[in-house]
């Protein structure tokens, strides 16, 4: 019966269901309040309003890196994870507001680029990637990467969807048994915006809204040859598909979504810009804190 559908992201593997949906309705309905919405954030904060949270970070348990030293991946992810960690650095260099930033992401690919053509073993690469985005000053101010088991673990997450059929097929069966006929609204943030888009294709009945947040679907690493369907086009069901990015966000594959659907997609709105805390960049509660991911939300309760 739930009206209002969260998709959550990448994260840490010990964030539970609860406190995903805890924080991010909390978050809503303060954005709701500070803008004029009382009635509609009470209800919300009451449960009067129906939420659930498609939770599948526990399909992630056989890739928990056991030290900075492991490497969980099967050698297919491990190169899926190498050649995001480059796009996630790509574009850092092409689109930082901070030219400082931009400077350096370009100095680290050509480092990486250069060491990678030395190293030995299948899985010297992914480790090399997850060292040098670490060290990069947006990666490090997030926090993203600040141990290596940390990167490694969510980088290996993407990859781990992409080539694990049983963690994809879970996670897109967490979207679905979420969404009844009352669902007004998907909110999907980072890779969940992926299992999203995946999940929605599947769905039979009209959904009013998605709403994505931090999303990595332009991501060249995974919009070639992984993502399903190709090419990419909007689920038939879905009525209106609003997508919220901050420029700083470096998992946000592209801040013009919208041009890389169908020139008739009348479903896929211009993507809307948003600024959020330094410090926190890609954080699903930082999106939900603008009015500009929520009106929309707002119209429908």
């Amino acid at each position: 019966m739930a009206e209002l559908v969260m998709v959550h992201g990448i994260g840490p593997k010990d964030e539970t269901e609860q406190q995903l949906r805890r924080d991010w309705t909390r978050a809503l309905a303060r954005t709701l309040r500070g803008n004029g919405r009382a009635e509609q954030a009470g209800r919300l904060e009451s449960g009067a309003v129906s939420v659930e949270m498609a939770y599948y970070r526990h399909l992630y348990t056989p890739y928990v890196p056991r030290d900075d030293y492991d490497v969980p991946l099967l050698e297919p992810m491990a190169d899926t994870g190498t050649e995001v960690a480059k796009d996630l650095i790509e574009n850092i260099k092409e689109r930082a507001s901070d030219p400082l930033d931009s400077a350096q992401a370009a100095r680290t690919l050509e480092e990486l680029d250069a060491e990678q053509g030395a190293v030995q073993g299948p899985y010297a690469p992914v480790r090399m990637a997850v060292a040098v985005l670490g060290r990069l000053g947006p990666v490090a101010r997030s926090g993203f990467a600040a141990l290596s088991s940390t990167g490694l673990f969510h980088l290996g997450q993407v990859a781990a969807y992409l080539h694990d059929e049983t963690v994809r097929e879970g996670a897109v069966a967490s979207v679905l048994s979420k969404i009844t006929p009352d669902t007004k609204a998907v909110l999907a943030h980072s890779l969940g915006t992926v299992v999203a888009y995946e999940a929605l294709h599947r769905l039979e009945q009209p959904l009013p809204l998605l709403v994505t947040f931090g999303s990595p679907l332009g991501l060249r690493s995974i919009i070639r040859r992984r993502l399903r369907p190709q090419p990419l086009r909007t689920p038939a069901h879905v009525k209106r598909w609003v997508n919220v990015a901050d420029r700083d966000d470096f998992i946000v594959a592209t801040l013009r979504l919208r041009t890389l659907f169908p020139d008739n997609d009348a479903v896929l709105e211009r993507t809307r810009l948003v600024k959020n805390r330094n410090s926190r960049p890609h954080a699903a509660v930082e999106y939900l804190k603008h009015w500009e991911t929520v009106d929309c939300v707002a119209e429908l309760l």
